[in-house]
């Protein structure tokens, strides 16, 4: 079971971001994994026609995709024009999404706060623990914000609140989640969440730098990247796939 994982693409008009996911969605298309997440900022500033491109471009791939929404986006702008794409649990409010993958279980809480960077799980753990309580096989669960702590402080001011209640509520269920998959802070990071891997994603705008107790800015040279899991006899391994940037001067 292959679970390929996209997250902040911040599209805007001049499109660099969306070429970079052109050449991200080219890669699955041969790649074909058996679904698709996206975790999040597909669009910055409310721009409508880039949520309707990034919607053409993921039209073009044959595997079911689920969408989270980030704390860029516009929640009401990306319903409209994705709909032909992503489902969501409810047809307003918080934008969760549930769904099966071959015996894979897939959840999407939206901890989005409006007009805030951070997030907060605790006011969806309802919903979650709801969702949660039939599910016997494995399970992965995505968020935009992640609910621990990345080591870079800036980042870190703007993650998931709550992430102890969180931890609380997994921990009552009868199976915890293989992982608890985010985006959020443009570079992949891996850690726990009590005894449960939480990773990040990369970006498919420019990564972070890597800004680690106190050490310098230095510049970025990590690339573009996202995440491919693979889930097998109930583990998981993840991958990260770079996006090479062309050659400006090509």
């Amino acid at each position: 079971m292959l679970v390929a994982q996209i997250s902040d693409i911040h599209a805007r008009p001049d499109l660099s971001s969306l070429q970079t996911l052109e050449r991200a969605i080219g890669w699955l298309r041969t790649f074909r994994p058996d679904v698709l997440v996206i975790t999040g900022d597909l669009v910055d500033d409310g721009w409508r026609q880039g949520y309707r491109l990034v919607a053409e471009s993921l039209r073009s791939l044959d595997c079911p995709v689920h969408l989270l929404p980030g704390n860029g986006d516009d929640a009401q702008l990306m319903r409209s024009e994705l709909a032909a794409v992503g489902t969501w649990i409810n047809a307003t409010g918080p934008m969760h999404f549930r769904t099966a993958v071959n015996s894979l279980t897939l959840l999407g809480v939206d901890v989005t706060v409006a007009d805030q960077s951070y997030g907060d799980v605790l006011p969806h753990l309802p919903w979650l623990m709801n969702s949660l309580a039939d599910v016997t096989a494995p399970s992965l669960l995505f968020m935009h914000q992640p609910p621990f702590s990345i080591g870079i402080g800036v980042l870190d001011q703007v993650g998931c609140s709550n992430g102890s209640a969180l931890l609380s509520t997994l921990e009552a269920m009868d199976r915890l989640p293989l992982a608890i998959l985010c985006g959020h802070v443009h570079r992949p990071a891996f850690g726990r969440l009590g005894i449960i891997p939480a990773q990040t994603c990369g970006s498919l705008c420019p990564p972070n730098p890597l800004l680690l107790e106190g050490r310098a800015d230095l510049s970025v040279i990590d690339a573009p990247s996202f995440l491919v899991h693979e889930v097998s006899d109930g583990r998981l391994v993840s991958h990260v796939v770079s996006v090479p940037v062309p050659d400006s001067g090509a």
